[in-house]
């Protein structure tokens, strides 16, 4: 057995998705520990509006218009092929691209609070709603910063730097928590939170960048400042990033559009039973994340040159994932209803146990959807999981309010899990079909030479 552990540690994939893991796992313990007090400081429906507020911090990365992903596919592939200027010349078009775009958009952002503040978070008084537009403006002058860190990370990823990720990020994570929990003693604003957080951002964004300047050292000394922005390269990542804007922009509006249904239709008095539990279990994605990171630049390296070896890979993550998640999934449903009692009190956990259970579950299902949704990503074909998200939004924006309006917080969770278990039968026929055609092509080429 000690053999087998080591054996498994010592290969290269498993020990990426080990510190990816790592980085994102901390974080959710000090979590477990924020929410319950800031929750009692600052009263259920401001926390109902924080995890918004959270959730909208980690969801603005889609605005960088698919180019993140666009960079560590095209770092991955040009470092393979020893090209390091045209490799540093797509990581400063890129930057530039995102900048450019960003400064126009958190304009919008900035001017834009006071209408998403009325528009967006339905809650019960003027002095909350104050505090949200606030909120808005902050995050809105933060953006650039947040997409930069976002940037250098990708690069980061295409190198292979996941232990130098991981410890970069815990520290920051754990603050993400900490800081609101700490303001929460002293102060029950929105905005003086918010504006942590964004503070916190903008200095993580700086580190990343130094970071990613140390990676790129390791192979070339040539200066990312004095290679030019190209209109070629420039075209390749818009061409490449485009599908997967596309997808970056419906990928959070399916994860939680489910919340702004939920917050109108029910209200924000009742909105923290369904919320809380999906930031709890939601927590359980850093091992799908963990894993799909590291995922994606070994497929697109290998899919084109050896894809049983690609396919070897998809399965491992694919099992990787099902044995860690199916026993806390089994064993959280079942002492769901003692948990939250413990961890909040009885009353909240006689209305959240079952919306907990579920999306226990549900979960489960997304970590073996998103695999899948990798591997189209990095076989060159993001317009297909465009397509599936396009027919997969407007059914659910049918079902969702319906059955929200029928069934309130429950039929919300079930509606989310149905969705779930579409894309799970849907995606990976798909990508079934991609395999094949690709082991078929890559056998007719064997026989030819």
């Amino acid at each position: 057995m000690r053999k087998y552990i080591d054996r498994l540690f010592s290969n290269g994939f498993f020990r990426n998705i080990s510190w990816n893991f790592l980085g994102f796992f901390l974080p959710v313990v000090v979590a477990m520990v924020m929410i319950p007090v800031v929750m009692k400081h600052i009263g259920l429906e401001r926390f109902g509006v924080l995890t918004l507020i959270i959730v909208l911090i980690g969801s603005l990365t889609l605005f960088d218009f698919g180019v993140t992903r666009s960079i560590t596919h095209f770092v991955t592939k040009y470092k393979e092929d020893g090209q390091y200027i045209e490799m540093l010349t797509v990581i400063k078009t890129g930057w530039v691209i995102i900048t450019a775009a960003i400064l126009v958009i958190s304009a919008l952002f900035y001017f834009s609070r006071d209408w998403i503040s009325w528009h967006f978070f339905n809650v019960s008084n003027q002095e909350i709603r104050n505090e949200v537009a606030g909120s808005m403006a902050v995050i809105g002058l933060c953006l650039p910063f947040v997409i930069a860190q976002t940037t250098f990370v990708g690069v980061m990823e295409a190198f292979g730097a996941f232990k130098k990720i991981s410890i970069g990020k815990a520290p920051f994570s754990i603050l993400m928590y900490l800081i609101p929990m700490g303001i929460s003693f002293y102060s029950s604003s929105l905005f003086l939170i918010t504006l942590s957080l964004c503070l916190l951002r903008t200095v993580m964004a700086v580190v990343f960048f130094i970071m990613m300047r140390s990676e790129v050292n390791k192979i070339t000394r040539v200066s990312l400042f004095s290679v030019p922005v190209t209109k070629t390269i420039a075209g390749e990542l818009v061409k490449y990033g485009g599908w997967i804007s596309i997808s970056n922009i419906m990928a959070p509006i399916m994860l939680y559009i489910d919340r702004f249904f939920v917050a109108t239709i029910v209200g924000a008095g009742v909105f923290a039973y369904y919320t809380t539990p999906y930031e709890v279990v939601s927590r359980v994605a850093i091992v799908t994340v963990s894993v799909c990171g590291v995922l994606f630049p070994v497929l697109v390296s290998k899919i084109h040159r050896d894809v049983r070896a690609a396919n070897s890979h998809f399965n491992k993550a694919m099992l990787g994932i099902f044995l860690v998640l199916i026993g806390p999934t089994i064993i959280g449903a079942f002492i769901s209803h003692w948990f939250l009692s413990i961890w909040i009190n009885p009353s909240f956990a006689d209305h959240a146990w079952v919306i907990f259970s579920l999306f226990l579950f549900g979960y489960l299902v997304h970590g073996l959807v998103q695999p899948a949704f990798i591997w189209i990503q990095a076989c060159g074909k993001p317009w297909i999981n465009v397509a599936c998200q396009i027919v997969d939004l407007v059914l659910y924006v049918i079902y969702l309010p319906w059955m929200t309006h029928h069934y309130g917080i429950f039929g919300a969770a079930v509606a989310w899990n149905i969705r779930m278990a579409l894309s799970l039968v849907v995606l990976h026929t798909i990508r079934l079909s991609l395999y094949r055609r690709e082991l078929s092509r890559s056998e007719t080429l064997s026989l030819a030479s």
